[in-house]
């Protein structure tokens, strides 16, 4: 039968065959990808969608979602345990609930600004277990690692598992992309449901990538991976280094971040408020 699942975990199933397999519709399988809970593939010019099937099957335990697989009895389904209203995990920033599948921007002027959100997000993201990136300067990696392993007496540990990528950036906005890309069907594939990015963006200015590219990386990763995987991304914009056409570049590419209130992504410390 040819929408027939097959049996191996890492076959490539189309989306009719994913529906089949779950027992439910395509349309619930589009918003799943949609919004990042369920990773998925694109393939061809029409960007068609491929599920690896192990995915599939672990999907309903890690996001609490009931299912009846295919073939399956009611009572022996490891999916008919969870609650059919159970609702999806979010992170937290800046007090806010943000759903998986975000891609946001911030902006500071001061240290202590960058620190306020971009601690708590990593610290956060390592007690939940979520793999973390974190793509920075040497000098910012330092200072922010530097408070972060105040807050996580794991740190090293979390480091020397993979858990917590440190990375300085690659040499172009594509080469970066690729990077993710792989990284994020690895991580998946192995069972990880969540994962998180946080990128200083002065990056690309330190390797002299420019406006353009770094505009052109924002636009592709926004959509092509921001939205394709269960990740909350977060790049933050020192004020004091990107210009006003920056500000607007990042804006521009970060929908996502007008979904909440605006000020809470502002890197304000309390010298600020005060």
């Amino acid at each position: 039968m040819a929408d027939q699942p097959p049996d191996d975990d890492d076959a490539l199933l189309t989306i009719k065959q994913a529906a089949r397999l779950l027992n439910v519709s395509e349309v619930s399988l589009r918003r799943w990808t949609d919004s990042g809970r369920l990773a998925c593939l694109r393939i061809g010019a029409r960007r068609e969608r491929r599920f690896r099937r192990g995915d599939l099957l672990a999907f309903p335990e890690q996001q609490g979602v009931r299912v009846q697989l295919a073939g399956s009895d009611q009572h022996n389904s490891r999916a008919s345990q969870t609650a059919d209203a159970a609702a999806p995990v979010q992170a937290h920033i800046g007090g806010v609930a943000i759903d998986y599948g975000s891609h946001l921007c911030s902006f500071y002027e001061t240290d202590l600004g960058r620190a306020k959100l971009a601690v708590p997000f990593l610290a956060d993201g390592l007690a939940a277990g979520d793999i973390c990136f974190f793509i920075a300067s040497g000098k910012v990696r330092r200072q922010v690692l530097k408070k972060l392993e105040k807050q996580c007496p794991d740190l090293k540990q979390a480091k020397d598992s993979g858990q917590l990528k440190l990375l300085a950036g690659k040499p172009s906005g594509q080469e970066m992309l690729d990077y993710f890309e792989a990284e994020f069907i690895t991580a998946t594939r192995t069972g990880n449901a969540r994962l998180r990015v946080l990128g200083d963006m002065a990056w690309f200015l330190e390797k002299e990538l420019g406006l353009e590219e770094l505009n052109s990386f924002e636009r592709a990763y926004n959509h092509s991976l921001g939205h394709r995987f269960p990740v909350v991304s977060l790049c933050q914009y020192d004020a004091r280094v990107f210009s006003g056409v920056g500000i607007l570049g990042a804006l521009k590419s970060h929908e996502d971040t007008f979904r909440y209130p605006l000020s809470r992504f502002m890197g304000l410390d309390k010298q600020k408020v005060a």
